[in-house]
């Protein structure tokens, strides 16, 4: 779809833009915006310009807002490859950030990424009512009532120092948490930049979990079956023994429950004004190779 083009190519183009901006040093600088630099398919970004043309939000105010989730995401990313995280030395198949720069700058990097998505919220054309409304939610989401949170569990889980829990409680809150929660975020901050009804909210929020969801649900799949070269990483899941859908309930299961909950996400917004990017974006999510 040509128009998801065209909001990957403008997020590109803003994430560029605010790279050339000074920072001291520059070495910093560089670590700052190599992740968010580096590609990748840039999802959440999508997401909120989809969800935006939804409740009439204007895209030159969407771009911040996209922008800035992505970066957020970029930290994640940071944070996750670490040796203390899941170790793994490449990401979008380019060294990650800690082996260019070395741990100490990455996770400085990390740091100054997650705090200066919300400057660039804070600094977007939209009304300030709306951008507190943006930051409530993104900051709940990719903090911890989400993302950290769910990395939370995910490490204990991994390391075996949470006891007392099933397999599939403990799977289906990290990947709730973990990932499913920013992609969320995404769609809701993408609305709130226009107007809408708590109606369409509601939609759209469960529209979000689920394909949120289902897009982890997909990379741990891809983990097993995918390949290395196309997925730009290694295969860690098994190495550090993370807790996954096809390790609970099998591949095929695993890849049957993703068909539905992209089902659901598509039935939860259909009859939407402007809602096929969305559901494109839906079936996207479980039918990538990467």
């Amino acid at each position: 779809m040509e128009t998801l083009k065209h909001y990957k190519e403008i997020t590109d183009n803003f994430i560029e833009e605010l790279s050339r901006r000074r920072i001291f040093p520059k070495v910093f600088q560089e670590a700052l915006f190599y992740t968010p630099k580096s590609g990748g398919k840039r999802i959440r970004a999508m997401l909120v310009f989809s969800a935006g043309k939804i409740t009439g939000a204007k895209e030159e105010h969407l771009v911040h807002i996209a922008s800035a989730i992505e970066l957020l995401h970029a930290y994640s990313l940071i944070h996750d490859d670490l040796p203390v995280m899941d170790n793994d030395d490449f990401r979008r198949g380019k060294p990650a950030n800690h082996k260019v720069f070395g741990e100490d700058l990455a996770l400085l990097a990390g740091d100054g990424l997650n705090t200066y998505t919300f400057n660039v919220i804070a600094n977007a054309p939209i009304d300030d009512t709306k951008k507190v409304k943006i930051i409530q939610w993104l900051s709940n989401n990719a903090g911890i009532g989400g993302m950290v949170v769910g990395q939370v569990v995910d490490v204990l889980t991994a390391r075996e120092r949470l006891k007392g829990y099933s397999n599939k409680r403990l799977v289906n809150f990290i990947h709730k948490h973990k990932t499913a929660k920013l992609i969320q975020a995404s769609v809701i901050c993408g609305a709130l930049c226009g107007n809408a009804s708590e109606t369409i909210l509601k939609r759209l929020e469960q529209f979000g979990l689920y394909i949120g969801v289902a897009f982890q649900i997909i990379d741990d799949y891809l983990d097993v079956v995918g390949d290395e070269k196309k997925l730009g990483k290694k295969k860690v899941d098994e190495i550090n023994n993370t807790l996954t859908y096809p390790k609970t309930y099998g591949l095929e299961k695993s890849y049957q429950m993703a068909q539905k909950l992209k089902d659901m996400a598509i039935e939860e917004i259909d009859g939407l004004d402007g809602a096929d990017e969305l559901k494109y974006i839906a079936k996207l999510v479980v039918e990538r190779d990467r």
